[in-house]
């Protein structure tokens, strides 16, 4: 292996681990700011079953549309514990389509493939979901 890949790979393995680090920070800072407001507007951590806490609709993305439509109109505290589930569940989805991106630039059509695939995988899963 060259320096040159070394360096590359090298690049590529920063910008997806500050990815990954942000998105699992975002979700965190979401998710106690919910349970936060949970517990001061209901004075208790106890478990929800109401219906506002699955992900409903057609697919992944347009609960993601549903959800980031509402996000100035409610202040419920399960929208920001929602929302933090979904940049946790969108973190690995941006990290593919980093990567994706990363290889075109590089042109290293065998990791950009092989990524698309992935990517393309991702997609399909959350769209049946």
């Amino acid at each position: 292996m060259s320096v040159a890949s070394r360096v590359n790979e090298s690049k590529l393995e920063t910008i997806v681990s500050y990815l990954i680090i942000f998105g699992v920070a975002v979700s965190v800072v979401l998710e106690v700011v919910g349970i936060a407001l949970y517990y001061g507007a209901y004075g208790t951590l106890e478990f929800s079953s109401s219906p506002n806490v699955y992900i409903t609709g057609e697919n992944f993305f347009v609960f993601v549309i549903e959800k980031f439509s509402n996000l100035f109109v409610s202040e419920s505290a399960l929208l920001f514990m929602t929302l933090g589930i979904i940049v946790l569940i969108l973190t690995p989805y941006t990290r593919a389509i980093t990567s994706f991106i990363y290889f075109s630039w590089e042109k290293n059509s065998k990791y950009m493939l092989i990524t698309l695939f992935v990517l393309v995988v991702l997609t399909i899963s959350l769209l049946l979901h």
